[in-house]
């Protein structure tokens, strides 16, 4: 029994300790977490909103725009005074006398307006401000979900790590108890005169390094739950058992084409949607830039009641139109236009890169994926063949047959072993995690 202590680190769900009364976390739980509760992704859905709301207000460019005033003034200014009654209906003959055009009393005036402007031609600087509203707007979202992306792909590395630490820590133990028991053997043999002081002692360091290792990976497993707990945005401190997943082979299918990889990533990629919205962007900037050499033709309205008591006003009413045409002798529209161009192909030149960027991505991350699921087979042979090593070593130590030397290397050898099958299955799950993200997929 004492001779098959070694745990297949690949269990399907981790026993809960006597401290962790809940059951242990998942990786689909704490994904599902991440992406409802991180705090960086919260910041990123409110910046999108803050987009979505700009939209309405460059929209409204396309409607009236009502003013609505009502003020009070008081003085003996000639022109106040004299616009003040003539505004007000009140002016009569007496006040055309020289002295009351140069002294007049005070008075008061009252004026309450209402003013209407509607925009009718413009060369486009107000849809072009609209379009460029719902782009950014576009890239905003995008970004969020270029976010989740990545949270998600973090969150799995991080569980991943979690996943090796709570395994490692738990061969550690097993080795320990092992190690120990073959201590107590070496003891027995020593008092018996079948092996020196310096076997028992050679023994006893392996055990203190066994137990070294148990804490070492007890403190990383501590590190990567507070760091999963951030990413999930849960309380730091929060304890639990991580659910170990299943070690699972590769199904046998043919080699994925890479271009039907690449169109996948191309289409569905936020950042690929996003490095796109930012080229439209960057030309509907050239419109703008565009469009302010274009004259702006409005039309204009306006009603206003002006007396010399709130309760006592005359009405007048006035309409009318404005073309306006503003250029900079100094050549800053032509300057925006040669800036605008160079930002277009910036845009396009910054897709480019992007898009290889994400095919090399993809490749990575489907070799890695390879790579790990090919030492998955090899890391369980290796496994089976390091048991079954140290179960021999032990027969024959007990034998007489080898030393000690022979066991604490065939001790390192199962330890060694399940320490690569486990990162061979970490390293699977997070390569998948990565191709996943790499293609644009979300399921």
């Amino acid at each position: 029994m004492t001779r098959h202590i070694w745990l297949v680190v690949l269990a399907i769900a981790a026993v809960p300790s006597s401290a962790a009364a809940q059951d242990p976390l998942t990786i689909d739980q704490a994904v599902r977490a991440a992406l409802t509760e991180n705090a960086a992704l919260r910041a990123t859905r409110a910046s999108r909103d803050e987009a979505d709301a700009l939209i309405g207000a460059a929209r409204s460019g396309f409607f009236p725009r009502l003013t609505v005033t009502e003020s009070w003034q008081r003085g003996n200014q000639p022109v106040f005074v004299f616009s003040s009654l003539l505004s007000a209906r009140q002016f009569g003959a007496q006040n055309f006398a020289i002295d009351a055009l140069n002294h007049p009393d005070p008075i008061g005036f009252f004026r309450g307006a209402v003013g209407v402007e509607q925009l009718i031609f413009d060369g486009g600087r107000q849809r072009a401000a609209a379009d460029a509203a719902g782009l950014r707007h576009d890239i905003a979202s995008l970004t969020t979900d270029e976010t989740a992306a990545g949270l998600a792909l973090a969150t799995t590395q991080m569980f991943g790590r979690g996943v090796f630490a709570q395994a490692a820590r738990r061969a550690a133990d097993a080795g320990v108890k092992a190690a120990r028991e073959d201590l107590a053997r070496a003891e027995r043999r020593r008092d018996g005169g079948m092996l020196t002081d310096a076997d028992v002692l050679g023994l006893a360091v392996h055990v203190a390094d066994l137990q070294q290792r148990a804490i070492q990976f007890e403190s990383d497993g501590a590190i990567a739950r507070a760091e999963l707990n951030r990413l999930m945005g849960v309380p730091i401190e929060r304890d639990y058992q991580i659910a170990e997943p299943v070690a699972a082979d590769r199904a046998a299918s043919a080699e994925p084409r890479l271009d039907v990889l690449f169109a996948e990533a191309d289409a569905a990629r936020p950042d690929m949607q996003r490095a796109a919205a930012a080229g439209q962007l960057a030309a509907t900037g050239r419109r703008q830039a565009r469009a302010a050499l274009i004259p702006r033709v409005a039309a204009q309205a306006g009603f206003d009641v002006s007396g010399t008591r709130f309760n006592d006003r005359a009405s007048s009413w006035l309409v009318g139109g404005e073309v306006r045409w503003t250029f900079s002798l100094g050549g800053a529209e032509l300057a925006h236009m040669k800036a605008s161009l160079e930002a277009v192909r910036r845009a396009r030149a910054e897709a480019d890169d992007a898009r290889s960027a994400t095919h090399v991505e993809v490749v990575s991350a489907l070799r890695r994926l390879d790579a790990a699921h090919a030492r998955q087979a090899v890391g369980r042979a290796a496994v089976e063949q390091a048991r079954e090593s140290q179960r021999i070593i032990r027969d024959r130590f007990d034998a007489g047959l080898v030393g000690v030397n022979d066991v604490l290397r065939a001790s390192t050898a199962v330890l060694d072993a399940d320490a690569q099958m486990m990162s061979a299955l970490v390293d699977a799950m997070s390569s998948d995690a990565m191709l996943r993200r790499a293609l644009g997929r979300t399921k």
